[in-house]
């Protein structure tokens, strides 16, 4: 739901093409960044890496004047587990899927308040189209932020599966110390209550 999205701008992958001559049939377009692009897009992503990118976004003409981008992502990201502390590798998977309009587009209008645009569009539907500025969008940019949106904010490595089960979890995933009995003050219950009973 790009709707929730970062709206990212100067993607280190950015890779605008001209949708203004789009062909019937739509157009494939395939990112798989070089190193350098990567390490900049993990820094971006705050991760240790990112290896492995491919994105095959197929870019097609939706009603009038819109585009629809649909398409496979797959990556490595390399992050920090939650609980070892550990690096770890974890392959990310993603459809993507997302309607764009002109920001002239009559399925879209300027508020009077602050001349931003706002789209026009039934709420029991879909999600609402985003908007671009013709005739370039920036295929790259939905990539970065589709992986974005893809990535496990906590992510947890398999050896701290038994960890993970003897430890709760506060609501941004960090781990809660739970407080234990401490077995002193058991004992000295005990001999409290054997007191009491004679």
């Amino acid at each position: 739901m790009l709707r929730e999205s970062l709206r990212l701008e100067g993607s280190p992958i950015s890779h605008p093409i001209n949708v203004s001559s789009l062909p019937t049939k739509g157009r494939t377009i395939v990112l798989q960044p070089d190193a350098d692009d990567c390490a900049r897009l993990a820094d971006e992503l705050d991760v240790l890496s990112v290896s492995g990118l491919r994105a095959e976004v197929t870019v097609t003409r939706w009603q009038r004047d819109g585009v629809r981008l649909k398409g496979p992502l797959t990556a490595n990201v390399k992050q920090t587990c939650v609980l070892t502390l550990e690096p770890m590798v974890s392959v990310v998977e993603a459809i993507i899927d997302a309607l764009f309009i002109p920001d002239t587009s009559k399925l879209s209008r300027k508020t009077a308040d602050n001349d931003t645009h706002a789209i026009l569009i039934d709420p029991e539907s879909d999600d609402a189209p985003e908007m671009f500025t013709p005739p370039e969008l920036d295929i790259g940019g939905v990539v970065h932020e589709f992986l974005a949106l893809s990535i496990d904010p906590y992510p947890r490595s398999t050896q701290s599966n038994d960890l993970a089960d003897k430890t709760n979890f506060a609501a941004d995933g960090s781990p809660v110390q739970e407080d234990k009995p401490n077995p002193f003050a058991v004992l000295a219950k005990l001999k409290n209550d054997g007191a009491n009973d004679t």
